[in-house]
């Protein structure tokens, strides 16, 4: 499945507080959202490579697109985002 890409000002931004941190969020449609990474506008394929290799592992991922930034995001429903920082660097 290929990573939802979206326009920021069609998604919901919140806050939630997991794991002893606060952590940024988003909702888009009846999908809650937890940042993965963020990318300046030179980072386009970087992040759309993040959102790719998130998707193959089975995630639900949507990339936010703006001007000037990019930003990866994994569903809530997916497996601990910490997790999943870890594998993707043992994996780059």
């Amino acid at each position: 499945m290929l990573p939802l890409v979206l326009s920021h000002e069609l998604v919901h931004p919140f806050k939630f507080w997991y794991d002893d941190e606060l952590r940024d969020g988003m909702c888009s449609g009846k999908e809650l959202y937890q940042l993965m990474e963020k990318f300046g506008a030179d980072g386009r394929q970087k992040a759309f490579s993040l959102a790719v290799r998130l998707a193959e592992q089975g995630n639900q991922v949507s990339v936010t697109c703006m001007r000037a930034e990019y930003c990866v995001w994994i569903s809530l429903r997916s497996a601990r985002p910490q997790t999943q920082r870890t594998q993707l660097a043992v994996a780059a």
